[in-house]
């Protein structure tokens, strides 16, 4: 673990889609409880960036009985709460994660890192790539404070920035995809966009006991002699 370096997970209770969706109970704990925990395996720090809207009082309530590290900055511009989170822990190397996503692939994370020594933003989220709710990005601060456009769209998709000039910059990089990411993404969605994906992430989580260590290959096992499991959620993703 480097002390310039964190995760940081972007949080909050206003979803559109689910709203509420971080403290919504899977067995004993809400789904954030599953997100943060499982990435504290890692060894790195963890800190959340969620905003200083009064709907997320009840998620910081909820980080301080934790003992988690935050940021409250803005509701819309998730880039400048990003900077501003980055910025408040003297951060400079970021692990970009989103809260809805429990089943993060840790193995990949961390065998990813040694990145940071040759590029300055690594995509693990680009359509095509890892599976969906799995993934990750590898930005350093300065990338992020060096996205200037005034549209909402690069103030709300946080590296949307980095990713529309990936090709164009020897110090960017897709992140490479391992084949059992590239046989199951076009089947298998592991995010909590909808209700049916809560509905997924429960099941999974109950069935391997709500174990933290699960591996992906371990719920791709699960999923390819359950294929029911992947119809659970699939269509929502599918008529988007």
């Amino acid at each position: 673990m480097k002390s310039n370096r964190a995760i940081i997970v972007q949080a909050r209770m206003s979803s559109k889609r689910l709203p509420g969706k971080s403290l919504m109970k899977i067995g004993e704990y809400p789904l954030i409880y599953y997100v943060l925990n499982r990435l504290k395996i890692t060894g790195e720090q963890v800190i959340v960036a969620t905003s200083t809207d009064s709907s997320d009082d009840v998620l910081v309530e909820y980080l301080e009985e934790q003992d988690f590290k935050f940021y409250r900055g803005s509701l819309d511009n998730v880039l400048d709460r990003y900077i501003a989170t980055a910025n408040k822990f003297g951060i400079e190397e970021i692990i970009r994660v989103t809260g809805d996503n429990p089943f993060v692939d840790i193995e990949l994370l961390q065998g990813s890192l040694a990145l940071f020594e040759r590029y300055t933003y690594v995509d693990g989220i680009y359509e095509g790539g890892l599976i969906k709710g799995t993934g990750f990005e590898l930005v350093v601060l300065n990338e992020l404070k060096s996205i200037q456009n005034p549209s909402q769209k690069y103030k709300e998709h946080v590296t949307y920035g980095l990713r529309e000039k990936i090709i164009l910059r020897e110090n960017y990089v897709q992140l490479s995809v391992p084949i059992y990411h590239s046989s199951f993404r076009n089947k298998v969605i592991l995010t909590c966009d909808y209700q049916e994906d809560f509905e997924l992430l429960r099941i999974l989580l109950k069935y391997f006991e709500y174990s933290l260590q699960v591996s992906i290959k371990e719920i791709l096992i699960l999923i390819n002699t359950n294929s029911l499991l992947s119809e659970i959620n699939m269509f929502r993703h599918n008529n988007v």
